[in-house]
């Protein structure tokens, strides 16, 4: 018998490909990197526009090594760096 309760699976904002879509799921407290550590970071991201319900959708990626990430939230384009988009876990949007 298929469990039909499961939440959907997230996946982190720097995971998804150029066009795809999705729902701000949630911004992590703590950065990836300790190189990139900023306590204020995540606070900054939902201040912006990131806050969880939220739709996007990935409009760029960089060429060389996929920096930065062009993201379209509401009715703004933001650029993040790797490091930040992996901060943001996004879930699938259901039309």
């Amino acid at each position: 018998m298929a469990n039909n309760h499961q939440k959907p699976a997230s996946r982190s904002l720097d995971q998804l490909r150029v066009g795809d879509r999705g729902l701000v799921g949630n911004v992590s407290q703590l950065a990836n990197a300790v190189l990139h550590f900023d306590p204020h970071l995540a606070r900054r991201l939902m201040e912006i526009g990131f806050i969880p319900g939220e739709s996007l959708q990935v409009l760029h990626k960089g060429f060389f090594g996929g920096e930065p990430i062009a993201v379209r939230i509401g009715q703004s384009t933001f650029a993040l760096r790797r490091f930040e988009a992996a901060l943001i876990s996004v879930l699938p949007h259901h039309d």
